[in-house]
């Protein structure tokens, strides 16, 4: 099993939130472009811009066979998604006829300040212009608001072909960049999940008022809940579920057994003794190996807590989890933005000597 070592540095003195999918999570950069993938083979490629009339620009896929492209949009001026009227935007690279998008095609969710596209951006030849070209224009139009502003290209062909190989699309006719005459590859029985409405039925009532995960945030769903389909009769879902603090975000675990919904206990040590809780934090999922980890973080910086270490094993119930290894740390008194943590050299409570 595979420690997870950090070094002190400015984003983990401000604190961070591990998603389930953070130790499987692929991330490059190529100029001014990020790219960052998911274990689900989720990828995201994004520019974030300063003192410019757009702020940011993202170009998001699943991994899912021949998944559409979505593009997602973002003005600086607020006041251009919050307008009243229908949205409009258009995209033009290198001074050709723009590629003008409204009605269905535009949306935009409140509270999130971005226009979010859909369309076929493979077959409609956009994909292709933003490999090729130098300047994307785009201009975003609501109500009597506008926004205008030219977005550089230069890394966005580097980008477009990481995802492809990310993606295991090389040569395969579903690829954004290196496209060939190959069928595309069948799913992979991991998915994320976006929304609470995609949950299964029986899950949902969890995050309703009353329900322990009714704190939840929904926007946390996207990028940090997944489902694994074990075998045709075996199912988990991992979320995040209740109120996140500052630096520790809860998780519950769920599993379908034969039509059977049930939440899935994490193992623990409590005064020298097993107990389990239903939720862990800051849970990192490893579909392939079927195992999980935690890191309960006494403070921002990571220095102390609990790090926790289980793997899916078959019970007489169906599948549940097993402790593998706890580690615990008080948190001392002072640190050095220097030192290494290494939870997997912390005293251990399990396996208990």
């Amino acid at each position: 099993m595979r420690h997870l070592t950090l070094t002190l540095t400015l984003a983990t003195l401000l604190g961070s939130t591990l998603s389930s999918q953070a130790e499987d999570v692929s991330y490059k950069e190529f100029k001014a472009w990020q790219v960052s993938c998911s274990q689900t083979r989720a990828c995201t490629m994004r520019q974030f811009l300063s003192d410019n009339p757009l702020s940011g620009f993202e170009l998001q896929r699943s991994g899912k066979p021949e998944a559409p492209v979505v593009l997602v949009v973002s003005p600086r001026d607020n006041a251009v998604t919050e307008a009243a009227g229908a949205p409009e935007v258009s995209i033009a690279v290198d001074g050709a006829e723009p590629l003008v998008l409204k009605g269905p095609s535009v949306t935009t969710d409140a509270g999130t300040y971005a226009f979010t596209l859909n369309g076929d951006f493979i077959g409609n030849g956009l994909i292709d212009s933003l490999k090729n070209g130098t300047t994307a224009t785009i201009t975003m139009t609501r109500g009597d608001q506008t926004a205008r502003s030219d977005l550089p290209l230069s890394g966005a062909a580097a980008s477009l072909l990481f995802i492809d190989e990310y993606q295991d699309r090389i040569d395969h006719v579903d690829a954004l960049s290196a496209r060939g005459d190959k069928a595309p590859n069948p799913p992979l029985p991991i998915s994320d999940i976006a929304t609470i409405a995609e949950l299964p039925e029986a899950i949902r009532p969890h995050f309703a008022e009353g329900g322990d995960c009714a704190d939840t945030d929904p926007t946390m769903f996207n990028g940090n809940a997944l489902s694994h389909q074990l075998d045709e009769n075996t199912t988990i879902y991992i979320t995040p579920c209740g109120s996140s603090g500052a630096y520790n975000v809860p998780y519950a675990a769920y599993v379908d057994s034969f039509g059977m919904i049930a939440p899935l206990a994490f193992p623990t040590m409590v005064d020298g003794a097993p107990s389990a809780t239903s939720q862990a934090f800051n849970l990192d999922y490893d579909w392939k190996k079927k195992s999980l980890s935690s890191f309960f973080k006494g403070r921002g910086i990571g220095d102390c807590g609990t790090y926790s270490q289980w793997r899916l094993a078959e019970g007489a119930m169906g599948p549940q989890l097993v402790l593998v290894e706890e580690t615990f740390r008080d948190c001392p008194e002072q640190f050095s933005e220097t030192d290494e943590i290494d939870p997997g050299s912390w005293p251990k409570t399990w396996p208990v000597k």
